[in-house]
This record gives structure tokens, sequence and C-alpha cells, in this order.
């Protein structure tokens, strides 16, 4: 009754309500792919990946490949017991983060309805809910969505730059400073920066009266000397998004300035995620939990596991509210940035 008898990929799009714009490109539309394991007493997991190519070199083309390639090794296992499987795609999947995070969540999700366990209980219960902030691209309405933002109750945005002059960016971060002033801002320049130039930027900035939380991934990827030598000279925390992809990435920033990891589920896959956040707890490190432009389904898996490891300082589960998904949202309620799991979603398999 709990043996694995189907997996399938589907590719699927979902609309935004702006244009999304960061240092790295723009879109109009957020690219996943779906993905169902069936076990044979009816019981039904669904998992969805959302690769973004710059950040792990996957497409949805990839993804499908990538569970065709490893549906033959699922068929037959029995899901009675979790750990096999989950060790199973974590092998055939390393080099796959967000194609590997996709079957992880439709084997968990399977799991969970099986054993009538949610995953917030299975990942230790921690807290009931968590308070996420929301983005604001790289836009001319910047101010205006910061302002709406922070009247529905959000209380912290995360503000792309890097899209150009910097002394645009300045000029959007004060904006949307005067905007919200009383908004915690935080700072995310997706690789855009030399070192040198994040550290001017950052210290300008807080000349012009502006507070920041935290300055994300200034520097290259693969600039781990410039990232480093901004963490060390910075005067607000310095957290690694793209230079921090893997447990091996988490264990070489370690002993580093850099305050904390942004973690991400489809950039790391969700046991990559479990791995670090034991290896930031050894670390003294800081956490945030960040997002693709992932589903309703999908952050709630995230907020799950939030909610349920409590290892998260920083939260930035916002992509549901920039996508135009419909329906109602059956998986969380949300108040302002204020997000509690329903429960139940699991069990309803009209979900």
């Amino acid at each position: 009754m709990a043996r694995i008898v189907a997996v399938s990929a589907q590719p699927f799009e979902t609309p935004l309500h702006h244009l999304f714009v960061t240092s790295r490109g723009s879109t109009k539309v957020a690219r996943a792919v779906g993905i169902t394991v069936k076990l044979d007493g009816h019981v039904v997991g669904y998992g969805e990946s959302v690769p973004v190519a710059y950040v792990t070199g996957e497409s949805q083309e990839s993804v499908v490949s990538v569970v065709e390639r490893i549906t033959p090794h699922l068929l037959n296992v029995n899901l009675a017991t979790l750990a096999p499987a989950m060790h199973l795609v974590a092998n055939l999947a390393h080099d796959a983060p967000s194609a590997r995070c996709g079957l992880e969540m439709a084997l968990l999700t399977a799991w969970s309805r099986l054993h009538n366990m949610s995953l917030w209980c299975y990942w230790g219960g921690s807290v009931h809910r968590c308070e996420s902030d929301i983005t604001i691209p790289i836009v001319s309405q910047a101010p205006e969505l910061a302002a709406e933002a922070y009247a529905k109750g959000i209380g912290t945005l995360k503000v792309k730059v890097g899209g150009g002059e910097h002394h645009a960016d300045m000029a959007r971060v004060i904006s949307i400073h005067k905007a919200a002033p009383n908004a915690t801002l935080r700072i995310d320049a997706n690789q855009a920066f030399t070192a040198q130039e994040a550290i001017v930027f950052m210290n300008q900035l807080l000349d012009s009266g502006v507070n920041i939380e935290l300055f994300e991934q200034p520097t290259r990827h693969d600039d781990i000397d410039g990232l480093i030598d901004v963490a060390a000279a910075c005067p607000v925390p310095v957290i690694a998004d793209e230079s921090c992809k893997t447990p091996q990435d988490a264990l070489r920033l370690a002993s580093t300035p850099v305050r904390g990891y942004n973690l991400k589920i489809n950039k790391c896959g969700i046991g990559g995620v479990l791995d670090m956040i034991a290896i930031a707890r050894a670390a003294n490190k800081e956490l945030m939990l960040g997002c693709m432009l992932e589903s309703r389904r999908s952050i709630a898996v995230g907020l799950a596991l939030a909610c349920g490891t409590g290892a998260f300082k920083y939260l930035d589960l916002d992509s549901h509210l920039l996508l135009q998904e419909e329906g109602e949202n059956a998986y969380f309620n949300q108040q302002g940035g204020c997000m509690e799991l329903n429960h139940q979603w699991l069990t309803d398999m009209s979900h």
C-alpha cells in the first residue's frame, strides 16, 4: 500500500502581477515543473521545481529530463519509510538541485499523507508562525509598491539593486525609504557589485539616513574573496546567496566574516537545506529561507520547514504575492507579513 507506482513531471507557467526585474534580468511569468508521485494505495504526493538558470544551471526541460531519468529507480520503492527514497533522489540528482527539490517535495507530501503527519510536525514543530518580507524589484513604481506593501502590514521590504547605474539604485532605495519610512529594508544585489563598489554603495546609503538590516550577495557568486572583503568592511550583516548553494559552500564560508546564508529549497534541495542548517548552527551563522518564483503550494512546504525547524532568523517567502494564482490559498493564512500554516492541506487530496 505504499509502493511508488508512477512518477510524472509537467512544465507550467504562472503570470506575475508586475514585471519582476533584478540585476540578472526580468520576467513576466514564473516557469516551473509540477512533479507527481503516486503510491499503490492511491496516495498522491505533489512537488514543484522552479529552476533558475543563472543560479543552478537548470531549466524546465532539464528538470523533466532528470525526473524521467530517475523515475525507473523510484518505481516500486516502498515509501512506508522515507529515508531510502530521499537518499536515492539526493544521490541521483546531486547536480540538479531544483529537480531534486521537486522530487523530494513530492515524496515528502506523499509520505505525510500516508502517515497523516504534517511536515511542520515532521520537522520539529518549533514555532506556529513566521514573519516574511516582500521583494521590491527594480522598477519605476518601486516606491508605490513599497508603500502598498507596508500599508498591508508587511513591515520588511527586500529591495533589489544592481540593475544599472549605482546612483539610480541609490535614488530608488532612498525613494522607497521615503515612501515607507518605518519599514525595515534589506538590500539584495544578486551579484551586481565588485567588492569596492559594494562597500562604497552601502556606506553612502547609510550616510543618507537609510537604515539597512542586511546586505545580500553583493559580489559575483565565484568572487568569494570579494564577498569576504565586503563582509569584513560592511557596517551591516552580509548574507551569502548565490555563493552558498551546497553544504560544501556553507563549510567554506563557515569561518569567514560572512554573517549568514540565504537557503532556498530550489537552490539547495530540501535535504541540502537541512544539511546546511546543521552547518550554520555549528558555525554560529544566521539563516534566511528564501524562494524562487514559487507557487503557494511550494511556499507552504518552505513555511513548514521554517516553522518546523525554527532555524531561520530571516524569512523571504513572498513569491506567492507576486504571482497571479487562481483560487483560494488553502495552504496557509497570511496577515501582513505573518504567515501561519493550514496543517490540513496535506490530508486534503484535492490540493
